[in-house]
């Protein structure tokens, strides 16, 4: 358009030839998962750190009461610190809970088989 000729394109496909170029196939991570069983409200501080560090931890709140209160407040907690970190919390059962770091979410599902 402007008085420059187009260069010569190749017809058809064009392929790239990439094993030459070499790039790990996965990043290390010192993040881990962590199953955790919950005691007390003194557990809250390291639990909190377990989760800024980027692991993901399976909280087991066996050592609670049913319709106990701090429980409640304790998820409470858990739940501000996943929203702060953008993570994902959720509770699995009455006694299991999982807290994720930032993208890595937590995507509860029921799988049903079906007779036919």
């Amino acid at each position: 358009m402007f008085g420059r000729k187009k260069k010569d394109e190749p017809k058809g496909k064009v392929y790239v030839d990439l094993s030459e170029y070499s790039a790990p196939m996965y990043a290390q991570s010192d993040a881990r998962i962590k199953i955790v069983e919950v005691m007390s409200h003194r557990d809250l501080k390291a639990l909190m750190d377990m989760a800024y560090r980027g692991n993901i931890l399976i909280l087991d709140f066996s050592g609670f009461e049913e319709e106990d209160d701090s429980k409640r407040d304790f998820a409470k907690r858990l739940l501000e610190v996943s929203a702060d970190m953008n993570g994902s919390f959720t509770e699995v059962s009455d006694r299991l809970m999982v807290l994720s770091p930032g993208g890595l979410n937590i995507d509860k599902c029921r799988i049903t088989h079906r007779e036919q």
